[in-house]
């Protein structure tokens, strides 16, 4: 588990290196990993879960430490977590248009990876990610306990939103003669608006606009003087 408070609509992926060793005889697709994201881990969660590919533990030892071939035989490249954000969102919209209940869990294929599957249970919100929570599961249908060495390795958000923001304000006065005025003024700023010295995830979050009219009117010019 590691608890957070993380705006992760500022980012595009998230990433994360897992190795594994069996300690015993494991077939392979026995083992999944998983890794959820949201409010919570039992109600509000997106979820992405990987197979585990096991690494050869003697071919390891055949190579020279640090070498090509070594990383790529320890740190395995099917294993590696890396998926985009807005994966997660689509696969929230695909469910909650199907009318499926937000209290069960949804499941879709990961269209980059078909042996991926994408979760999503409740309301998640990328927004405010206040816990991620990492787990491997055991496959096996009759109930057989594995054995193996699991290791993981940096796991960060990668990739920022660079789209640019912009923002205007406009004002206007109009004299009505000797009758009155009006007056009308707005502003509106998009998405990634900020300051230069502001930092990315200081940005805007949100488009805005607003709008504002006055007027002020002398009615007494449809009555008689008197």
């Amino acid at each position: 588990y590691k608890i957070l408070n993380l705006d992760m609509r500022t980012f595009t992926r998230m990433r994360m290196f897992v190795h594994a060793e069996a300690m015993e005889n494991i077939e392979p697709g026995k083992l999944k990993m998983f890794m959820r994201l949201g409010s919570d881990f039992e109600k509000n969660y997106y979820e992405y879960e990987i197979p585990i590919t096991l690494s050869d533990a003697q071919a390891i030892q055949q190579y020279g430490s640090f070498s090509d071939e070594y990383i790529a035989e320890v740190w395995r490249q099917e294993n590696n977590f890396d998926f985009e954000f807005d994966l997660l969102k689509d696969v929230k919209v695909e469910r909650n248009g199907s009318g499926t209940s937000l209290s069960q869990l949804y499941e879709a294929v990961d269209p980059n990876n078909p042996n991926n599957i994408v979760k999503v249970k409740g309301n998640p919100n990328l927004g405010l990610v206040k816990g991620v929570m990492i787990g491997i599961r055991n496959q096996e249908d009759d109930g057989l306990p594995q054995c193996a060495e699991v290791w993981i390795n940096e796991l960060r958000v990668n990739g920022f939103d660079e789209r640019g923001g912009t923002a205007g304000l406009a004002r206007l006065d109009m004299q009505l003669a000797d009758f009155g005025t009006l007056t009308f003024s707005g502003n509106y700023s998009s998405i990634g608006w900020g300051s230069l010295d502001q930092k990315l995830a200081k940005r805007q979050r949100k488009e805005i606009l607003q709008y504002d009219v006055a007027g002020s009117f002398e009615l007494g010019k449809f009555l008689p003087e008197k």
